[in-house]
């Protein structure tokens, strides 16, 4: 491998100085001989043009950059560009021009020379498509809208408007369902006498509670004496004997099941007493005429079928039936408790005139099952102010409004 060695050139004053020594010389020499004739006026023309050749490739000395000045930059040279035929190019440097006086950097510049026309542009793939894609189709103008959508249109806006809870049926996808649907679906509410269970949404709380909204033959119902069919009637049988049961306080009434053998003969059937109840005030109304109390004795016969006497109560003397009862009567929902042997005699509960109305009807409760027999006696009894002000501050209103006669044929038996 062979190592480049630097080489060293004289300076423009070495060989000026070499220059001079070597005219010197010459002109010593031929001062010795006989000199050509003119040859002092061409040695001074030559040693003047090398004077000159001299003064032109001096270097200006070097001048040392003032502190904290950024060191001069490196000229940079230029090209010149030729574009030739067929797309060529031929790169050579450009010849040194003098500096821009206003530039304090060196510029760069690239001479573009176009020799032949520059070809078309080449178009893009997407125009192309464009300009081959068939024309647009002029666009269909919208259906018009039906009635029934412009209603929910209405009935949506209104209701946005309002600040109300927009309909089911007037909501677009984005409405979403109300702060109240949104929420999880809880156990319907037990039934009872007020309320979001009372008997206006009886119907509502489970399916076999259908009957109390649908039911055609629902009991209580308001008695007209004027509009009753009046005849003759069988007298009702009542077998009634000293019993026992257990006082029930199911939340809603005192119910009192009775253990024993209580009989009611009446249109050729026997029919046991199973239980009876109370209401306040009583569920009947008779001539437009209501009562303070009522007993419901309910019966069944071997075919399951339901009999019901009604018994009204109204101010006046202490009932001794009412307070043996009350003797027992339990303090809170779910509480029950057991009457001693023989302690019950409905028979001290009936009245002396035992006429009664008669129809077909209801359970005054839910499931409002249909198809009971009702016998409403006529004549009330009494129970004193103090009895009736215990029951009615346990219970201020347990009883089930009348009911549509819807032509139910009401008998009054003479």
């Amino acid at each position: 491998m062979r190592t480049a060695l630097p080489i060293a050139f004289p300076s423009p004053r070495f060989l000026l100085a070499a220059l001079l020594g070597g005219v010197l010389a010459c002109g010593a020499a031929r001062a010795q001989t006989a000199p050509a004739p003119g040859g002092n006026e061409r040695m001074s023309q030559q040693l003047r043009e090398a004077i000159e050749r001299a003064n032109g490739q001096r270097t200006p000395p070097a001048t040392r950059p003032a502190k904290g000045a950024p060191p001069p930059a490196a000229p940079t040279p230029s090209v010149t560009v030729n574009v030739g035929q067929g797309g060529a190019l031929r790169v050579g440097p450009t010849p040194p021009q003098a500096p821009a006086a206003a530039s304090s950097a060196p510029a760069r510049r690239v001479q573009a020379i176009a020799q032949d026309e520059v070809p078309p542009l080449r178009q893009a793939p997407a125009a192309r498509a464009a300009e081959a894609a068939p024309p647009p189709v002029a666009a269909r103008p919208p259906a018009r809208a039906s009635d029934e959508q412009v209603q929910r249109q209405y009935e949506r806006a209104r209701a946005i408007a309002l600040g109300l809870p927009v309909p089911v049926h007037a909501r677009l996808p984005r409405d979403g369902a109300s702060p109240d649907e949104r929420k999880p679906a809880g156990p319907p509410p037990p039934w009872s006498y007020s309320g979001p269970g009372g008997p206006q949404a009886w119907a509502r709380l489970r399916p076999e509670y259908q009957l109390c909204g649908s039911g055609q033959r629902q009991s209580p119902i308001h008695i007209e004496a004027s509009a009753a069919l009046q005849g003759p009637n069988e007298a009702l049988g009542f077998d009634y004997r000293p019993s026992t049961g257990t006082v029930v306080h199911d939340g809603r009434t005192i119910r009192v099941e009775v253990q024993g053998e209580n009989l009611l003969q009446v249109r050729g059937s026997s029919w046991r007493l199973e239980s009876f109840d109370f209401q306040h005030p009583a569920e009947e109304v008779v001539d437009h005429n209501g009562f303070a109390m009522g007993v419901h004795l309910v019966h069944r016969n071997a075919q399951g079928q339901t009999a019901i006497v009604a018994v009204l109560l109204q101010p006046g003397e202490e009932n001794p039936f009412i307070e043996r009862v009350w003797t027992y009567m339990p303090l809170d929902a779910g509480d029950m408790v057991r009457m001693p042997l023989a302690w019950l005699d409905l028979s001290t509960l009936l009245p002396a005139d035992q006429r009664y109305y008669q129809f077909f009807g209801s359970l005054t409760q839910p499931p409002c099952t249909e198809g009971v027999l009702w016998m409403v006696l006529k004549q009330p009894v009494t129970l004193s102010a103090a009895q009736l002000r215990l029951f009615a501050q346990m219970f201020p209103a347990n009883a089930r409004p009348v009911q549509a006669l819807n032509g139910r044929i009401v008998r009054d038996a003479q």
